[in-house]
């Protein structure tokens, strides 16, 4: 099943700044960081760790022909990947050629609520390590839908997704989902396509209100009037994550929204790798989905 909220394709992104000048020459002698990240859950078939380098823009040669060339300028293909638990079991995780990622079949380490996990990566010849720790699963979804008609119209769907935070201290979350419809125009075959739910500036959520209340967040689409709707089908998703990937997620979406704005800042991502010469985040998260048909 496809999964909006996270994820999770590595994709290597170099965050820049406008607050300091800098020296131009002085970026030349910047010394490449590996860039590492992971994130596990209960719920994956497979445990997934991006290793890369991060090289700096300035003096780093680039094809605009080959993009194959350019994406084996950041690729680590030859680093040892392992992930282990607090009584000491572990797995290895292997690069794939076709993935450009490492993984594992999830089966091959129990990844469970409350339980803390441990990274290591040996890459070019140094050792690079994290730890995070899974967060509970958010127990229910309720949702509220509402119908209308729209100005071209069409019909909006209103939707209203809320859960009940847990009571563990300070709690992040990222919502979200998709809408999988088949419509048929006249004389036509039926057409299926899927498209993501967005949740705008709901689709970060944290209890630092209130611990153990109530969070909602809204989303909306259209329907439009001319086509015959056979099936529509709503998965919404409640992620319960780390702060550090809550803040990743979040820097990544600030830092997309602002690009071009010469006015804008951009946000700097976090980093929980603990040796320095890498940065990246490792952490644990919990999906929670709901699956929910629409008659109209």
């Amino acid at each position: 099943m496809k999964k909006y909220i996270l994820f999770f394709a590595a994709t290597l992104v170099i965050f820049t700044s406008c607050q300091k000048v800098v020296d131009a020459n002085g970026l030349l002698d910047i010394e490449a960081k590996v860039f590492i990240t992971g994130y596990i859950s209960p719920q994956d078939t497979l445990l997934r760790v991006h290793v890369s380098r991060a090289l700096p823009v300035f003096g780093t040669p680039l094809s605009v022909r080959d993009q194959e060339a350019n994406q084996d300028k950041f690729l680590i293909k030859d680093a040892q990947v392992t992930i282990s638990d607090e009584a000491g079991n572990s797995t290895n995780l292997s690069y794939s050629e076709e993935e450009r990622t490492y993984f594992v079949d999830a089966s091959t380490l129990a990844i469970v609520a409350n339980q803390s996990y441990f990274l290591n990566v040996v890459a070019d010849g140094d050792t690079y390590t994290a730890s995070c720790t899974i967060p509970t699963k958010v127990a229910e979804l309720n949702e509220r839908i509402n119908l209308r008609e729209n100005s071209f119209g069409g019909q909006e769907v209103d939707i209203n997704l809320a859960f009940q935070d847990a009571e563990e201290g300070r709690s992040f979350y990222v919502i979200g989902g998709f809408v999988s419809t088949t419509y048929q125009i006249e004389n036509e075959e039926p057409v299926s396509f899927v498209f993501d739910l967005f949740f705008e500036s709901d689709e970060f959520l944290s209890d630092n209100l209130e611990d153990g209340g109530t969070l909602d967040g809204s989303a909306f689409f259209n329907v439009g009037n001319d086509v015959n709707v056979i099936e529509n089908r709503v998965t919404l998703q409640v992620a319960h994550v780390e702060e550090a990937l809550f803040q990743n997620l979040k820097t990544a979406s600030t830092n997309v929204d602002a690009d071009g704005n010469p006015f804008v800042e951009y946000a700097i991502a976090p980093n929980n790798i603990q040796e320095e010469g890498a940065v990246g985040v490792f952490a644990g998260y919990q999906l929670t989905e709901k699956v929910v048909e629409l008659d109209f």
